[in-house]
C-alpha cells in the first residue's frame, strides 16, 4: 500500500497525498504511516510539515536511523543546520547496528555539509575523512566530496588516472549471461518502446556515483510500477548492463550480480 501511495506522490497524483493523510488517520500509531506523510509533504517542498510528520514517526520508533536521516535532510533544506547536525549525529549513533551500516557514509557526508554552513570546518573535515573520494549526493544541490573540501578551504588535487585492473571471469549466482525463456518472453512482450521505458526508469534512479545496482533496479521497478519478481529483476539488470556497455552510465563490480556492483552517472567533462 505504501509503495503505491509513494509512487502516486512521485507522479504528482493528488490521490497519493490524500491517501497518505488517510493512512495516518487510520494508523496514527504506525511510524511508517507518518513517514509516508512526511514523504508527501517533502514532495510539495513543505519542509516544516515534513519535519512535523517525521518527528512523530521518530517518537514512535526512536531506534530507526533512517528517520533521523530524513529529518536531518529536511532541516538542511530549511537552513536549520544545528538541527541537521544533531539528527545526522543521532543517525550515526544508531548505525552501530550492522543492518544500518549502509547509511553511515551518507550521514557523515550530509553532516559535513551542515558543519560547513555553521563555519565548523574542522568538524566537517573529520566527517569527510569517512567518505570516499568520488562520493556524490544531493544535499541542497548535487555535491561531491571535492565540493565540500573546497568549501572548507582545502585544495583538491586533480583525480589520478587509475590503471585499468583486469577483471576476473564474470560468474554470478544471480543471473546467467544469456536470457532464459521467461526473460526473453518478457522482453518480447514489452517491445522496443517498453524496453526504452525500462531504460528511462533505470536512468532516472542513477543520480550519483556510486550506488548499489540492486537499489537502482528495485527503485526503477517501483518508479515504473513493474512487478517485483525474479524475471523483471533479471531483465532490468540486463538493461543496466547494456546502459553501462553503451557508456550511458559507469559501473564497477560484476554487473551480472547487482548485489555486488555499483553504478553511477559519468563524470561531466
Amino acid at each position: 500500500m505504501i509503495r503505491n501511495i509513494k509512487y502516486r506522490i512521485r507522479k504528482d497524483d493528488p490521490t497519493g497525498f490524500e491517501d497518505a493523510i488517510r493512512l495516518v488517520e487510520q494508523y496514527p500509531e504506525d511510524p511508517h504511516a507518518w513517514d509516508t506523510v512526511a514523504y508527501a509533504h517533502e514532495a510539495r517542498k513543505d519542509y516544516p510539515a515534513a519535519i512535523a510528520a517525521i518527528s512523530r514517526a521518530i517518537e514512535l520508533n526512536p531506534k530507526d536511523p533512517a528517520l533521523f536521516f530524513d529529518r536531518g535532510e529536511y532541516a538542511l533544506q530549511t537552513g536549520d543546520h544545528e538541527r541537521a547536525v544533531a539528527d545526522f549525529g543521532q543517525g550515526l549513533i544508531l548505525c552501530d547496528e550492522p543492518r544500518w551500516e549502509y547509511l553511515r557514509e551518507v550521514l557523515h557526508f550530509l553532516r559535513a555539509e551542515a558543519f560547513v554552513h555553521l563555519g565548523k570546518k574542522a568538524e566537517a573535515l573529520a566527517d569527510l575523512s569517512h567518505v570516499r573520494d568520488d562520493y556524490r549526493f544531493w544535499t541542497t544541490e548535487l555535491r561531491s566530496k571535492a565540493d565540500l573540501l573546497v568549501m572548507c578551504g582545502e585544495s583538491v588535487p586533480p583525480p589520478k588516472e587509475q590503471e585499468q585492473e583486469e577483471e576476473p571471469p564474470v560468474t554470478s549466482p544471480v543471473m546467467s549471461e544469456t536470457p532464459d525463456e521467461e526473460e526473453a518472453a518478457l522482453a518480447k512482450e514489452l517491445g522496443e518502446a517498453g524496453l526504452a521505458a525500462v531504460d528511462a526508469a533505470l536512468l532516472k534512479q542513477v543520480i550519483y556515483r556510486y550506488q548499489k545496482a540492486a537499489r537502482v533496479i528495485v527503485d526503477a521497478l517501483d518508479f515504473g510500477r513493474y512487478p517485483l519478481d525474479d524475471t523483471h529483476v533479471r531483465l532490468f539488470a540486463r538493461r543496466l548492463i547494456a546502459l553501462a556497455e553503451s557508456g550511458a552510465i559507469v559501473a564497477r563490480g560484476n554487473l551480472l550480480n547487482p548485489r555486488r556492483s555499483e553504478v553511477g552517472l559519468p563524470e561531466k567533462p
